[in-house]
């Protein structure tokens, strides 16, 4: 499978217009942020059984709800407020994390059988190290470990 990091910052509009790619967002677990409203009959509220889902103006979350866009859920909860860890993974949440993002990554490897996707594009600055949810390697090494590990996969993934 082609993957590439996508050069510049997603938008809806770059998204809808690519219908051949797959793009991939970092989500939150509670699927929601922002103020722009995602239709409750999108595969994405669908998906994840929510209706009021909403997506912001910034972050890959942006695509949040589009059928071509599929979530890494690198925080564990949406969290509002100052900079803390409320809301993120630690590694105390590994089994957790685990079940969370092999499905994930499962439901991106079913979308692109299905549909054959030409490339599939990840965020510029990648899905680790994010300034919301600080997975890192000195923070979360078992949570940076293991999404390496099934960004690898899906590399080998043949579509």
């Amino acid at each position: 499978m082609n993957i590439e990091k996508w050069k510049g910052y997603f938008n809806r509009e770059i998204a809808v217009n690519s219908p051949n790619a797959m793009f991939i967002f970092t989500d939150n677990g509670d699927r929601t942020s922002g103020g722009n409203k995602i239709p409750d009959d999108s595969e994405y509220s669908k998906r994840f059984n929510k209706k009021g889902l909403k997506y912001p103006k910034v972050t890959t979350a942006v695509l949040r709800g589009l059928d071509n866009a599929f979530p890494i859920t690198t925080q564990k909860k949406l969290f509002y407020g100052s900079i803390s860890y409320k809301g993120n993974w630690s590694d105390d949440d590994f089994d957790e994390f685990k079940k969370v993002i092999d499905d994930d990554f499962e439901h991106i490897k079913e979308a692109c059988r299905e549909k054959k996707y030409k490339v599939i594009y990840f965020p510029q600055g990648g899905v680790l190290n994010g300034p919301i949810s600080r997975i890192t390697m000195e923070r979360t090494p078992k949570l940076f470990n293991y999404i390496v590990e099934k960004e690898k996969e899906l590399k080998e993934f043949e579509c």
